[in-house]
Protein backbone atom coordinates (compact mmCIF):
# COMPACT_ATOMS: atom_id res chain seq x y z
CA UNK A 1 0.00 0.00 0.00
CA UNK A 2 1.30 3.45 -0.89
CA UNK A 3 2.16 5.95 1.82
CA UNK A 4 1.72 9.71 1.42
CA UNK A 5 3.33 12.60 3.30
CA UNK A 6 0.81 15.21 4.40
CA UNK A 7 1.16 18.69 5.89
CA UNK A 8 -1.22 20.90 7.84
CA UNK A 9 -1.17 24.70 7.42
CA UNK A 10 -1.38 25.25 11.20
CA UNK A 11 1.32 22.72 12.16
CA UNK A 12 5.01 22.27 11.40
CA UNK A 13 4.77 18.51 11.73
CA UNK A 14 4.38 16.30 8.68
CA UNK A 15 2.64 12.95 8.83
CA UNK A 16 2.79 9.85 6.66
CA UNK A 17 -0.49 8.05 6.02
CA UNK A 18 -1.83 5.27 3.80
CA UNK A 19 -2.97 6.64 0.45
CA UNK A 20 -6.53 5.42 1.05
CA UNK A 21 -6.71 7.64 4.16
CA UNK A 22 -5.94 10.87 2.28
CA UNK A 23 -9.61 12.00 1.90
CA UNK A 24 -10.16 11.55 5.65
CA UNK A 25 -7.17 13.73 6.51
CA UNK A 26 -8.04 16.31 3.83
CA UNK A 27 -11.43 16.76 5.50
CA UNK A 28 -9.52 17.79 8.64
CA UNK A 29 -7.41 20.38 6.84
CA UNK A 30 -4.38 18.25 5.96
CA UNK A 31 -3.06 18.33 2.40
CA UNK A 32 -0.68 16.18 0.39
CA UNK A 33 2.87 17.55 0.40
CA UNK A 34 3.44 19.47 -2.85
CA UNK A 35 6.10 17.16 -4.29
CA UNK A 36 3.79 14.15 -4.00
CA UNK A 37 0.52 15.48 -5.37
CA UNK A 38 1.13 14.38 -8.96
CA UNK A 39 2.61 11.04 -7.90
CA UNK A 40 -0.41 10.29 -5.71
CA UNK A 41 -2.88 10.98 -8.51
CA UNK A 42 -0.87 8.81 -10.89
CA UNK A 43 -0.58 5.95 -8.41
CA UNK A 44 -4.30 6.05 -7.69
CA UNK A 45 -5.12 5.96 -11.40
CA UNK A 46 -2.76 3.02 -11.92
CA UNK A 47 -4.41 1.17 -9.03
CA UNK A 48 -7.86 1.71 -10.51
CA UNK A 49 -6.72 0.43 -13.91
CA UNK A 50 -5.11 -2.65 -12.38
CA UNK A 51 -8.19 -3.51 -10.34
CA UNK A 52 -10.39 -3.15 -13.40
CA UNK A 53 -8.35 -5.69 -15.37
CA UNK A 54 -8.62 -9.41 -15.00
Amino acid sequence: MSRVVMVHPDLEQQIEVDEVSVPHYQASGWRVADAQQDETKTAAAKGRRQKGQG
